[in-house]
């Protein structure tokens, strides 16, 4: 059964969850490979659970990676899309020809200001940006933001989704999972709340 919006669920570490996220038909399944992360996937367990896991895309997830670093990450994990958060490094990663997801962390009402010339900016280089911000000061006005926005890229909402109300209204959502208990035994909490809240009647 399918869901209302786009939905991508990042720091999947385990077959449970990439094989719930598969059977709930979530478009993205995105993986922590950055070397610099204590979180980080290893190419291994990597493969050993996509090869268990169709019909969704793989994203790499890096925080404060180089390129070159990212540039060897690549020859290790077979992934469908980068993703990275250093607004200064956006042109050089496009230049290695593969999708970018851009994660923009929204703190203040300044980075509010901000948000339609960097995502003005972002709009040739990037296909996916997820809006992500833990002031509920400002929640209202990112939603704002995002409903004003027409340009090429997909928003994803990654804040304020605990109260489960109108998600299919926006263009997609980011939800991150949470470590498993011990292999086979998982509780999906926000993921699952969230996602049956979408799913198609």
């Amino acid at each position: 059964m399918a869901l209302k919006t786009f939905v991508k669920i990042s720091a999947v570490n385990n077959l449970s969850d990439a094989r719930y996220c598969a059977g709930m038909m979530v478009d993205i399944i995105g993986f922590d490979i950055d070397p610099t992360s204590a979180n980080r996937i290893s190419p291994e367990d990597f493969k050993e659970i996509t090869e268990w896991v169709a019909g969704v895309k793989f994203a790499g997830e890096f925080l404060h990676s180089s390129k070159a670093t990212i540039v060897k990450a690549l020859n290790e994990y077979v992934i469908d899309f980068i993703q990275i958060e250093d607004f200064e490094q956006v042109e050089e990663i496009h230049l290695l020809g593969k999708p970018i997801i851009f994660k923009m962390h929204i703190d203040n009402a300044e980075d509010v200001m901000k948000i339609k010339s960097k995502l003005s900016y972002l709009d040739e280089l990037v296909s996916i940006v997820i809006m992500k911000c833990s002031n509920k000061d400002v929640f209202e006005k990112i939603d704002a933001q995002i409903g004003y926005y027409n340009g090429n890229l997909k928003l994803l909402k990654g804040y304020g989704l605990e109260n489960n109300q109108h998600l299919e209204k926006f263009p997609g959502l980011e939800l991150e999972a949470l470590k498993e208990d011990r292999p086979g035994f998982k509780d999906y909490g926000q993921v699952m709340d969230v996602l049956e809240t979408i799913e198609e009647d």
